[in-house]
């Protein structure tokens, strides 16, 4: 019985070895994450916001065109959101110039 454990264990140790070494051997010695630069992501982030505060403006007009709010109440958000989107794409504005400005990282995704 002993015999046939032990082949187990080799049989379960080669396995190992052919699924493993492929695994790991490709991942070079350096760092798997690059750092992350903050421009970038806020630059990301700004993006993700315009779209959010554009998609409120047109659900804030539903509102309105279905009477579920009032056009004194519609001013004053859509003023509000307006506003909230002029300052995101001038903030998205400023940082196109800065990430132009960078040499090429291969992280700067611009659009």
């Amino acid at each position: 019985m002993s015999g046939v454990n032990f082949l187990e264990f080799i049989l379960i140790a080669v396995v190992l070895l052919l699924v493993g070494v492929p695994l790991f051997s490709k991942f070079p010695p350096r760092r798997l994450f690059a750092p992350l630069d903050m421009e970038t992501e806020e630059y990301k982030h700004l993006l993700v916001r315009k779209e959010e505060i554009l998609l409120a403006i047109k659900e804030v007009e539903f509102d309105l065109k279905t009477d579920k709010m009032s056009d004194d109440d519609f001013q004053i958000v859509r003023k509000k959101l307006e506003d909230e989107a002029l300052s995101v794409m001038e903030r998205i504005d400023q940082l196109e110039k800065e990430l132009k400005k960078k040499p090429a990282s291969g992280s700067a995704d611009i659009a």
